[in-house]
């Protein structure tokens, strides 16, 4: 199976977009991304917890349809955030101290994990690509050597999920790949490519053992989802002498 994940349309962009200084009210949508993504959940297991699909979940959060205030109630409870915040965006929202961008997952071509495991998140002191949408802007973690022609281990990969972005990916771009084989999870990054009337994801690596493309249409066994578009990458530089804060 495989899955171009359906943002919004790109006549809703703007909805998305922060003006530099200015900070909105979040929409129910919005908050909806936001209950997910601090609760560290994946689309797949906020459905579960709601009793829902994983394509209400991102129907949800392109704000194509609103859930009912049962299912609300629902979500509210599986993500541990106040109703009346969910609902009109007031409440007991604590406010977070931390800056920069989250660092939501890893990419290793190799690397798979069992699904329901939820990755450690932390934020890193990059600031939000001013030419694309501010919401729904992230980080991936490279690790090993499936995509050292872009960017190098340990560095980071700046993403938008589709959702939250209203993006659609194309030809060309460099795109977050999640494959789920048997309960297990693997987070890649490749470029999207279309070819002789298919999709294919190809490797950016100079590993000989990462050099297949894949169809985007996998097989019998095999899912694969394109989940966020790359649109730059952050190498941190480490000093030997910290500064104390």
């Amino acid at each position: 199976m495989y899955s171009l994940t359906n943002g919004a349309s790109r006549e809703t962009i703007e909805d998305f977009v922060q003006s530099d200084g200015y900070v909105p009210a979040m929409e129910l949508n919005q908050r909806i991304f936001k209950a997910r993504s601090d609760a560290k959940m994946t689309q797949e297991q906020l459905a579960s917890a709601v009793g829902k699909t994983r394509g209400a979940v991102a129907q949800w959060e392109s704000g194509e349809v609103r859930p009912r205030h049962s299912t609300l109630q629902a979500i509210a409870q599986a993500t541990d955030k106040p109703l009346t915040w969910l609902l009109n965006g007031v409440g007991e929202e604590p406010t977070s101290l931390r800056s920069g961008l989250e660092v939501v997952g890893e990419v290793a071509a190799g690397m798979w994990k069992e699904a329901t495991v939820r990755f450690e998140r932390t934020y890193e002191p990059v600031a939000v690509h001013p030419d694309y949408p501010g919401y729904g802007q992230r980080l991936y973690r490279v690790s090993g050597n499936s995509i050292n022609r872009i960017a190098a281990n340990g560095e980071y990969l700046h993403a938008i999920e589709l959702h939250a972005g209203g993006i659609e990916p194309e030809n060309g771009d460099l795109v977050i790949v999640r494959r789920l084989q048997h309960g297990l999870a693997e987070y890649t990054a490749k470029t999207l490519i279309w070819e002789s009337g298919r999709w294919l994801l190809r490797p950016e690596s100079t590993d000989p053992d990462w050099q297949a493309d894949i169809e985007l249409t996998g097989d019998g066994d095999t899912e694969i989802t394109v989940t966020d578009i790359v649109i730059a990458k952050w190498s941190p530089i480490e000093r030997r002498r910290k500064i104390p804060r």
